[in-house]
């Protein structure tokens, strides 16, 4: 995500069903019943984007996880970090398939759009139990974070990273809402090169880049995984 900026005019971040006049202590105002949620302003209650992490229904559990590609595509690693985590989607997939999974978050509003997801997903006995305390967030320039951790024990085994890339000129379907909110309020990764410079000498294993499946290829890569609508361009580890 581009930059740690507050949010763009005409945007507010608010939970939803709170009300100031309601005591501190009223349970409806705890982050189970008032999930945080970025909308425009004037926009309804409930129509803006949050991190729900039960919108996963993932029924087939640890199985249905471990045979995604993004998972696929992280291979044999125990840690994994998402360098991009965004709304969790991708870092949810992998801690429910059993790695231990670091996310990283720079954009401020988007951070905490995170952390109130996990926070209520821990909070959900179904939820709870597939995580297993296997995903973090955390709020840092993934670059800074990667190259502090390179040639350490901190170093992960692999590393995910899901660009935001400026929108196509010509696209065959509106993109969804969410994407639209999320690309006007963080912007385009124009780092995103450096970042994957970064992850390949950090990385003890492989790094995997997530891209639209007719998307150019931000570098050549060892191998690609292909998925429905994404592929996953990855990697071996260059350490320095």
């Amino acid at each position: 995500m581009s930059g740690t900026r507050a949010l763009p005019a005409g945007y507010v971040l608010s939970r939803v069903g709170a009300h100031a006049d309601r005591a501190p202590h009223d349970a409806r105002n705890s982050p189970l019943e008032s999930p945080l949620e970025l909308r425009r302003e004037g926009e309804r209650e409930g129509r803006g984007v949050r991190c729900d992490l039960g919108a996963f229904s993932l029924r087939g559990g640890v199985a249905e996880a471990r045979s995604m590609p993004v998972v696929k595509a992280v291979g044999d690693a125990v840690t994994v970090v998402d360098a991009t985590a965004g709304l969790l989607g991708d870092a949810f997939v992998l801690a429910v398939a059993g790695y231990q999974v670091t996310a990283l978050e720079r954009s401020l509003p988007i951070y905490e759009l995170a952390s109130d997801g996990l926070e209520r997903a821990m909070r959900d006995p179904r939820l709870a139990e597939l995580l297993g305390g296997r995903l973090r967030v955390v709020f840092c320039d993934a670059k800074e974070w990667l190259t502090a951790c390179v040639g350490t024990d901190a170093a992960p085994d692999a590393i995910l990273i899901d660009p935001m890339f400026p929108p196509k000129r010509r696209a065959s379907a509106l993109p969804r809402k969410e994407m639209v909110m999320l690309r006007e309020v963080v912007g385009a990764d124009l780092d995103a090169t450096e970042l994957l410079g970064v992850a390949l000498r950090c990385a003890r294993k492989r790094v995997a880049l997530k891209r639209g499946d007719d998307a150019i290829e931000l570098a050549k890569p060892d191998w690609s995984i292909e998925g429905k609508t994404v592929r996953f361009d990855v990697w071996r580890s260059q350490p320095s």
